[in-house]
């Protein structure tokens, strides 16, 4: 589904590049939705509820993401990552190829200080 041709009535999606739409749209810094309509159905279903909805048009051409123009490139390590899920678990495959984000990492650069100090300990201890 790397394009516009759906076949949903309604695409909904993460609105990235809206500044060159609305500069002014996103006040509260919380991010925006985009809608694509898709078919007559969709129109009618949008025209229902549009009096509820804060929205603006905007052109096709101006809020193509790159995952609707083209399919997104496979990861270099995406096999590796797969026979290493399938063979360990998902943890382990993520704590191995760092998907875990910064809350990871962080816990696990501080286990590591934090036994580099005991080890530090140790040794000004037994001198």
């Amino acid at each position: 589904y790397c394009n516009t041709r759906r076949p949903s009535d309604i695409t909904i999606a993460d609105f990235w590049g809206w500044e060159k739409t609305n500069p002014q749209a996103n006040t509260d810094d919380k991010g925006l939705s985009l809608l694509l309509i898709n078919t007559e159905k969709g129109a009618a279903l949008f025209e229902a509820v549009k009096d509820q909805l804060n929205y603006f048009p905007a052109e096709l051409e101006d809020v193509l993401q790159d995952n609707l123009r083209h399919p997104s490139v496979i990861h270099p390590q995406r096999m590796a990552f797969e026979k290493d899920y399938a063979a360990h678990g998902f943890e382990h495959a993520c704590k191995r190829f760092g998907l875990m984000g910064w809350r990871y990492h962080l816990k696990v650069y501080k286990k590591k200080v934090i036994n580099k100090l005991r080890a530090l300990k140790k040794k000004i201890l037994h001198i």
